[in-house]
């Protein structure tokens, strides 16, 4: 029997809730972008599949650089990343590309093109999967562009198919560019700041979209975010980032919103008395072994 474009979001029939591996590994990590400039030094640490998982910190703290490692547009200077078993930093192009249908990328300034149309720019999500180029949506096949209104009709904007995409306000954008990741039909979806342009309420309907795309699909989620009180409602796990280090690592679980704003806190200065009253030490430890 064909699979319907419906089936591409529906978790396999019995596949186990926590498989044993990690779906993203790291091993002292470091990059060095210059003489005394790391843009991660010494991460190690492993993200569930299927979790969602918050990175805190400061601009410049190592965010943005920890996510463009997990997809490979940057290398390690020294260390280990696997990413569904696959250790990124050696994998020659063709299986990086391969590893890159898997891994979906949301940006804050949702990477659209403005003159196409919504349905468009969807379907280029399929991209890497198509051969030669694609010059308007009739190029498209058939099957891609009925997926493609399906992912709309996810997001909730099928009505605005055959709208340019710069006509629409910012939360609609950031979901029509969820909705083309979602065209690869990722197990992994990177998000680098996808609310940081986004008035409140634009912004927990994309935290409230990604987490029941989560639940639908099945996702691992990691997002970097500076807002505490968006963290605390989406993820299942805070990671905090000063100077490319992790200096906070714990589950969200149980902490209240006073905790939450001593965490951004410390990851801003952390003190001696604060990691060890707020970071879950015998995480560390574990993800560093």
């Amino acid at each position: 029997m064909t699979a319907s474009p419906s089936d591409h979001h529906r978790p396999a029939a019995g596949a186990p809730s926590a498989p044993d591996h990690p779906a993203i590994s790291l091993r002292a990590v470091t990059k060095d972008f210059g003489p005394g400039v790391k843009g991660l030094d010494e991460v190690s640490l492993d993200i569930a599949p299927g979790s969602i998982t918050v990175l805190l910190g400061l601009s410049g703290s190592g965010k943005s650089t920890l996510l463009r490692h997990l997809n490979g547009l940057q290398r390690p200077t020294r260390g280990r990343i696997e990413v569904l078993g696959e250790a990124v930093g050696e994998l020659p192009g063709p299986a990086l590309r391969r590893l890159r249908r898997e891994i979906g990328m949301i940006f804050q300034d949702f990477g659209l093109v403005g003159a196409m149309s919504v349905l468009e720019n969807v379907c280029t999500g399929r991209l890497g999967s198509l051969r030669g180029p694609r010059m308007g949506l009739i190029m498209y096949p058939r099957a891609v562009r009925l997926e493609a209104l399906e992912q709309l009709e996810r997001v909730g904007l099928a009505d605005r198919a055959h709208q340019r995409a710069d006509t629409l306000s910012g939360g609609q954008q950031q979901r029509v560019a969820i909705a083309r990741s979602l065209m690869q039909h990722p197990r992994i979806l990177l998000a680098d700041e996808p609310v940081a342009s986004l008035d409140p309420v634009s912004s927990r309907q994309i935290l409230d979209l990604l987490q029941r795309l989560r639940e639908e699909d099945g996702l691992t989620v990691v997002t970097a975010l500076h807002q505490v009180d968006l963290a605390l409602d989406l993820a299942d796990r805070v990671i905090g980032l000063r100077g490319g280090r992790v200096v906070l690592d714990r589950s969200t679980t149980g902490l209240s919103p006073r905790d939450a704003a001593r965490i951004y806190e410390s990851v801003a200065t952390p003190t001696t008395e604060e990691m060890e009253s707020l970071t879950d030490m015998s995480t560390l430890t574990a993800a560093r072994r």
